[in-house]
């Protein structure tokens, strides 16, 4: 009797932990600044403001840096913390390979705005990405995804052309990550955000780079190679770089890491 009830009390815990999941997983996956009011632009780059309003009552706040003769633009897609008022520095860094950069914030992230869930915000991005390619029509477009980003970079580059895919610290799904951090979950079945990129990234046709750290706790550098392997064995162009002790955050301050993505964005 006695061991029926902890038995009850265990599997009463453990559906506790479960539905805690799945109900709160959006605190753990979109960690945003949310602010409705302007922000300074503290950039030597110039940066002009754009709003976008996207399907399903969006309204998208993004940022255009732009350099003297751009060799073409990179669309960048951060991770999951913040907003635009601390990704304009990243965003900066990046026009000195010698691209005019847009970044965006996602829903429900600085002042961008709207209902969320995994297909809108793929849906977001589409919209956004059809505004950069008509007013860089012709040109080069680099999708640039970081963290959480790779995950819409990666569907993003199989249903749109663009010149070259850049993921940094990408995952293999967010099923994995998942797993990673709770394997004793059946998060599998709780996560209604699974970003597959190991899906999409089947279907791209244009030349992807990897770049990923050793010592990444956030997502586990097995993650990303992983995904590289997938888009190896299915015959895609695909290139990866990994930084020995690199972690989540830090891999621009390796010299490796801006040599390798100059050479890919050249």
């Amino acid at each position: 009797m006695v061991i029926i009830k902890i038995l009850l009390i265990v599997i009463l815990v453990y559906a506790v932990i479960s539905l805690g999941y799945f109900l709160l997983q959006e605190k753990f996956i979109f960690v945003p600044t949310i602010s409705g009011e302007p922000f300074e632009i503290k950039l030597s780059t110039f940066a002009s403001s754009i709003f976008i309003n996207t399907p399903n009552d969006g309204k998208i706040h993004a940022l255009l840096l732009k350099i003297h003769n751009p060799k073409g633009v990179i669309f960048y897609l951060h991770g999951n913390t913040g907003s635009l008022k601390r990704w304009q520095f990243m965003a900066e860094e990046l026009t000195s390979y010698g691209y005019d950069v847009f970044v965006m914030d996602y829903r429900q992230y600085g002042q961008s705005s709207g209902k969320r869930s995994e297909g809108i915000l793929h849906r977001d991005v589409e919209h956004c990405y059809e505004f950069i390619e008509e007013k860089y029509s012709g040109q080069k477009i680099i999708i640039y995804g970081r963290s959480l980003g790779s995950g819409f970079a990666t569907r993003l580059a199989s249903r749109k052309k663009c010149e070259r895919l850049v993921l940094e610290t990408p995952f293999f799904n967010l099923i994995d990550v998942a797993n990673s951090h709770l394997p004793f979950l059946p998060v599998r079945y709780l996560l209604r955000y699974k970003f597959r990129s190991d899906i999409h990234i089947q279907h791209i046709e244009s030349p992807i780079l990897i770049l990923h750290g050793t010592k990444d706790l956030m997502v586990k550098y097995n993650s990303a190679l992983k995904l590289f392997r997938q888009a190896e064995s299915s015959g895609k162009d695909v290139h990866m770089v990994t930084l020995v002790g690199g972690k989540h955050s830090n891999l621009n301050i390796f010299p490796l890491f801006r040599e390798r993505l100059e050479e890919f964005l050249d």
